[in-house]
């Protein structure tokens, strides 16, 4: 366990602002212990507030009234921990992710519609192609590292095709945007208050501009894609071309690090617990993936949290809020709430409860989730189909982030 700044009885409460406080595992037992507490659980820490730390809030009711009420709880601030205590010229103010209603509606509006059910629906047999190349791939190959032949390929491969970026584009788009998370986790050298929101400009940059390289590309040769309808929306002044470029990184971002977190944590599980391998057999036979792709996006929360900021004193959670109080919004925590979920550390498919917040709540609930549950309900599909079956050929090896879940090697081996 890292090093702590507090002992409850036998348990230690990490500080859960470090990065390292999750490199062995998730700190369950701690979060389980703080939402028993009364209140909220502070975090003293000199990165990226103003007031000396922020709020961690882990409980299901409490994160979703701090994601009803933007008016009091901003994004403008910055989206997650430690991107927050933005400058107001910081590029990512153009961001969705910082913007908070009225603007945040119509910057939701440009892109919104490419992604309802009904839409993605009609993703599906492109999808399967992509997820059944994948496993062509690696036909034939004893071992492997599933998170390089799947967790990497898959998400990447979908999420240019939903954009309209050339395949071949793939690899340098996830080497820029591993550069950026892995920029945005260290904290050497930080001033009082500061974040890591400057660090990651350079690499910021280079992905808007290749955004806008697309842009004039698609105002070329136009097609049925996001890049098109997003520049569309900018000649027809519905959007900036500030915010065309911080949307389509947010696209770029989001669309490929949850599919990718959620692939490869799922397998591990999967192989590592013969109870959820045969929940999940059960669930892939019985024409039910879509309740085993749920139960792994709650259990999993590949984004641990999101942040918000007061704008206004007041009193929450029973605790005395300031006015610039970074609030971290644990999904993590929340979705193995006991005051939500029965018997929560337990991986259930067909389980009751059907809310869970590993996409946000709120207006800025996640835009891609029924993409991203439709590449993970087709992958387990297609390895079911295709008798692709696995074991462990090491250990599976965890990501430094305390913002997502990550895991960077999962090395099998086929049976």
């Amino acid at each position: 366990m890292p090093l702590t700044y507090e002992q409850t009885g036998n348990l230690y409460i990490p500080d859960f602002s470090d990065p390292a406080t999750f490199t062995e595992e998730v700190p369950r037992a701690a979060f389980a212990e703080i939402q028993r507490r009364p209140g909220l659980h502070w975090v003293p820490t000199t990165v990226a507030n103003k007031n000396g730390g922020y709020w961690a809030v882990t409980r299901f009711a409490d994160i979703v009234a701090v994601e009803k009420d933007p008016a009091t709880f901003s994004s403008t601030g910055g989206p997650s921990f430690p991107y927050t205590n933005l400058s107001p010229d910081h590029p990512s103010v153009d961001m969705i992710m910082c913007t908070d209603p009225p603007r945040h509606n119509y910057l939701r509006r440009a892109a919104a519609k490419g992604f309802g059910p009904r839409i993605v629906a009609n993703f599906e047999p492109w999808v399967r192609e992509v997820v059944t190349q994948a496993i062509d791939a690696v036909e034939g190959r004893s071992e492997f590292d599933y998170v390089e032949e799947f967790a990497r390929t898959i998400p990447a491969y979908v999420i240019a095709t939903v954009l309209g970026a050339p395949r071949e584009d793939r690899a340098y788009l996830v080497e820029l945007l591993t550069d950026f998370f892995d920029a945005a986790q260290h904290f050497e050298g930080l001033e009082e208050g500061e974040g890591t929101a400057d660090r990651v400009i350079p690499l910021l940059g280079q992905l808007t501009e290749y955004a806008a390289k697309m842009q004039q590309v698609k105002l070329v040769n136009p097609g049925d894609d996001m890049f098109t309808e997003l520049s569309r929306c900018v000649e027809r002044g519905e959007i900036n071309q500030a915010e065309y470029l911080q949307w389509m990184f947010v696209m770029i971002a989001a669309g490929f690090e949850t599919t990718h977190t959620t692939i490869g944590q799922s397998m591990r599980m999967y192989l590592e617990d013969p109870e959820i391998a045969a929940l999940t057999d059960k669930a892939v036979e019985e024409g039910e993936a879509g309740r085993a792709v749920d139960e792994f996006l709650r259990v999993i929360s590949p984004v641990y949290q999101m942040a918000r900021t007061a704008t206004r004193d007041l009193t929450f959670a029973g605790e005395q809020i300031r006015e610039n109080d970074v609030m971290v919004l644990y999904y993590t925590a929340a979705n193995r709430d006991p005051a939500v979920f029965s018997d929560p550390d337990r991986f259930d498919p067909w389980r009751p409860e059907k809310e869970m917040l590993a996409f946000g709540t709120g207006v800025h609930r996640c835009i891609g989730a029924h993409l991203a549950k439709l590449e993970l309900t087709i992958l387990w599909e297609e390895l079911r189909a295709r008798n692709v079956r696995l074991k462990l050929a090491g250990e599976p090896r965890r990501g430094w982030s305390n913002y997502i879940n990550l895991l960077t090697e999962l090395p099998v081996r086929r049976v």
